[in-house]
């Protein structure tokens, strides 16, 4: 790209998919990794990520997903792209992503077989992790239960499943808003927002990796990308790269504060600030479906997804062993929490929710 070639840049700096030489460690998204890390290995139950826009939550997740060994781990990742998932659609998705292949639409039958697959990959000396990223469209009150249910799922007197939660403050209203939820919550990780030094060393880092030299951007430039990015890692890659843009134009040798001030006006951000309430682009698959979807990144639930990454073979489908029906004792492990009753089986209309039976008030 010419504008690029303008400022000695070998290659784009800031694209969204940029290749690992692009890849700046932060102190900040290391530190929110460690603790990610060290609450799935400790087999908690519900794990919250928050952060705004860009603020490289998705990030860590991945990060965390990629670092989860196959030998000790059943691990999926999914997002959700709808603004509101319901909990009997969320449950026979799980059922999907842990390897059901046919989920039940009963909500009970398909609480029993997220149940036995869970006890499989526990008997099978692992532990299943399931990271839900953009998870602030499961903000309402029925799916933040259900899920609290599927984090107490006991079997041998063990955890069962870890859930990742990663999304908005509108996720973390939500938990903080039902006092259940948020007792369930046993790590939260919150991301704050770059500091001025490091969003510049971030800037530096990516220019340098390109083939260019830090030195085009002015102070004057790099202190408005840190202000109006709001310190966001994925904020700031859109502003710089619109802001080489404008600079480009004006034909200068570097990017001046107005250059980052003009980009900054034209990505409309600022628009709410303002009381401008701003169409939504519409990608094609948004406008075309109207029932909640989430992209299963792991590769595993959804065919149409192979390409995105690359599936994690499944143990219960190399060991046909693991894949027969459940043992007595596992049998016995379901009816002792409830997932059974043969004398009296649960009826849908009960007041008490299977689930909720579970939780430790």
């Amino acid at each position: 790209m010419e504008h690029l070639h303008h400022f000695g840049l070998a290659e784009d700096p800031f694209r969204s998919d940029a290749g690992d030489k692009f890849d700046v460690e932060l102190p900040s998204q290391q530190d929110a990794l460690a603790r990610l890390d060290r609450g799935v290995r400790q087999g908690r139950g519900l794990v919250v990520v928050v952060g705004g826009v860009g603020a490289g939550k998705t990030r860590v997740a991945r990060r965390l997903y990629d670092g989860l060994e196959e030998e000790q781990f059943e691990a999926g990742m999914m997002v959700v792209l709808r603004r509101e998932v319901g909990a009997e659609w969320l449950l026979a998705r799980i059922a999907r992503q842990l390897g059901v292949e046919r989920a039940e639409a009963d909500r009970e039958a398909v609480i029993r077989q997220i149940y036995d697959r869970l006890a499989i990959i526990h008997e099978d000396g692992r532990r299943a992790v399931l990271i839900i990223d953009d998870a602030h469209g499961l903000a309402n009150a029925d799916t933040l239960s259900e899920l609290c249910g599927l984090v107490k799922l006991e079997y041998e007197e063990r955890r069962l499943a870890t859930v990742v939660l990663v999304g908005g403050p509108p996720l973390d209203a939500a938990i903080g808003a039902d006092p259940l939820v948020s007792h369930h919550v046993e790590v939260r990780v919150p991301f704050a927002p770059l500091a001025r030094d490091e969003a510049i060393a971030y800037l530096a880092a990516r220019v340098e990796a390109a083939g260019g030299s830090a030195e085009i951007w002015l102070s004057g430039a790099s202190a408005a990308l840190h202000e109006l990015a709001e310190g966001a890692p994925g904020r700031l890659n859109a502003l710089a790269d619109n802001a080489l843009y404008e600079a480009w134009l004006a034909r200068r040798p570097q990017v001046t504060r107005a250059d980052v001030e003009r980009a900054h006006a034209d990505l409309g951000w600022g628009a709410r600030e303002q009381g401008v309430h701003l169409a939504r682009r519409a990608t094609p698959i948004s406008a075309e479906r109207t029932d909640p979807i989430a992209f299963d990144v792991s590769g595993v639930s959804d065919p149409e997804l192979d390409a995105v990454f690359e599936p994690r073979p499944r143990r219960s489908e190399a060991d046909p062993e693991l894949t027969a029906a459940p043992p007595e004792r596992m049998l016995a492990e379901r009816a002792r929490i409830g997932l059974d009753a043969p004398e009296a089986p649960p009826k849908s209309d009960d007041v008490d929710d299977l689930f909720m039976e579970l939780l430790d008030d």
